[in-house]
């Protein structure tokens, strides 16, 4: 291995015969076949108690192809950045000495974009993106360090475009983003620290950001006309604060796994995603084992199809998280836009399977604040979810179809509720304690006119222990509004049911 900087002993002529008696050798036991040793390199960066920016950006270069895969390793200590830093096919190792140990600060006021939207061209000195990390495609790894911004102007602005709204900011859109049509990207134990802003109450936008996102040659619009970004990607044993933790959008034929964060908003005044998903085609994504805190806003976000039409079926997996929500947060917030939106057939496919979600705060009767909410997918299963202190409703189906089994639901204002949906399996649950409902199919919320949907129907509802609902309130609710014998409710064990006598299997 080669070190620029630590490593200076020479290696003595009777060392170096040594090891090349030893390379034949393996030469020789490979029975022929041809062994590559290629060359690796470590670049050390030492924080200088100025301004950094300049050497992290070389090392960083050094690494970029067409130049050979090596490590840029950052020591313990505090490093200044005055301005953003991006790199075109980075490919090796970033790293530094562990969260807490090595910590780059970002000063505030950095330049701004010169285009609008910043995204028509790729980053760099002429047009530096409103981001403190940009990587365009590579195969790479970051780890082992905190990167902190704390001023309340991270930029000295730039402006969405026309179809975003075209409102200004001072903020940065991510901390670190990866973004290109092709690219690897590991990032595990990074922890990312903003403050207040003007981004949605915040500084920046995510700490981590996925996405396709550079325009091609004669775009129109730059949301339906983003290039979609493919590859493999993991976000891993990572603390963000006062951010959106972990987004990817526009992404096709790609794998992302987000697993082991801890993720936190303590502010109530801010709006807030934990985990954000847009766009994505013949895509898997798996959100496993994260601790999500956010107060207002969503602990896990999936949109389909709000600016692009013509995805490929696609699948989410939310598993064995923790989700801790109040009064303005959902849980899973899982949305499939196609048929609103451009009328073609949806495609996402969401299982959210052995979560804790932690409700708290008061809820009324007003709909909209859900431990699991989904719209229109193109399948669902809920399964074997603990859901306490419940939300209005604690799971809401509208479209169909899915599949709502094994859960236990406390205190839900609604404890599932299937609105405008066919084919929906609501079994095996214990729904304890609702405000309202125990279980409710209706056909009330048609979604404003983004959707048009049949009237429920042929939904089941099958076997679920439902008590404690309050006195005004059913176990089993039914508004009837049409198909009246096309929905199905038996060996569910309850004791007010609205209307009294329910229809059988």
């Amino acid at each position: 291995m080669k070190n620029y900087v630590v490593g200076t002993k020479k290696i003595l002529k009777k060392e170096q015969v040594l090891i090349s008696i030893f390379l034949i050798a393996i030469l020789v036991l490979s029975s022929g076949s041809m062994v590559a040793f290629a060359k690796s390199s470590t670049i050390v960066v030492k924080p200088t108690g100025v301004d950094d920016t300049a050497n992290i950006q070389n090392a960083l270069n050094s690494c970029a192809s067409p130049n050979p895969p090596c490590t840029v390793q950052l020591t313990a200590g505090t490093y200044t950045i005055s301005s953003q830093i991006a790199v075109t096919g980075f490919q090796g190792r970033f790293v530094g000495m562990g969260q807490g140990q090595t910590i780059i600060n970002a000063l505030g006021n950095m330049p701004s974009p010169t285009v609008t939207p910043y995204w028509a061209q790729l980053p760099g000195p002429s047009d530096p993106w409103p981001i403190l990390f940009t990587f365009v495609g590579g195969s790479f790894t970051m780890s082992g360090m905190t990167i902190t911004d704390t001023s309340p102007t991270p930029t000295l602005g730039w402006t969405e475009p026309p179809s975003n709204g075209g409102a200004s900011y001072a903020a940065l859109t991510s901390a670190v983003e990866v973004t290109g049509l092709k690219a690897s990207a590991s990032f595990d134990h990074i922890t990312v620290v903003g403050s207040a802003g003007d981004y949605g109450g915040y500084n920046m936008g995510e700490a981590i950001h996925v996405e396709g996102a550079l325009l091609p040659p004669g775009w129109t619009d730059p949301n339906a006309d983003a290039e979609m970004l493919t590859g493999t990607f993991s976000i891993t044993n990572s603390v963000f604060t006062d951010t959106t933790g972990a987004a990817v959008n526009f992404l096709e034929n790609s794998n992302v796994v987000i697993r082991g964060n801890t993720i936190s908003s303590p502010d109530i005044n801010s709006f807030f995603d934990g985990i954000d998903v847009l766009d994505i085609s013949n895509t898997n994504v798996l959100v496993s084992a994260n601790q999500v805190t956010p107060l207002v806003g969503t602990a896990v976000r999936a949109l389909q199809s709000i600016y692009k039409g013509g995805l490929l079926p696609s699948t989410i997996t939310i598993t064995d998280n923790n989700f801790i929500i109040s009064q303005g947060a959902n849980g899973a917030n899982l949305q499939d836009a196609d048929i609103g939106f451009w009328g073609t057939p949806s495609t996402l496919t969401a299982v959210v399977s052995g979560n804790n979600i932690q409700s708290s705060g008061a809820f009324g009767p007003q709909w909209g604040v859900s431990a699991v909410a989904t719209i229109t997918l193109k399948s669902l299963l809920v399964s074997l979810n603990t859901i306490s202190g419940g939300g209005n409703p604690g799971i809401y189906i509208l479209g169909g179809p899915g599949t709502v089994v094994g859960n236990t639901i406390t205190g839900a204002y609604t404890g599932v509720w299937v609105d405008y949906a066919s084919g929906v399996h609501v079994a095996g649950n214990v729904i304890k304690n609702s405000v309202e409902y125990g279980v409710a199919v209706t056909s009330v919320n048609n979604a404003g006119a983004f959707w048009t949907l049949t009237p429920s129907s042929n939904n089941y509802i099958i076997g679920n222990i439902v008590h404690g609902t309050a006195s005004t309130g059913y176990d089993l609710y039914w508004d009837q509004a049409t198909n009246s014998n096309n929905n199905h409710w038996c060996l569910n064990v309850y004791h007010t049911s609205s209307p009294s006598v329910l229809p059988g299997c």
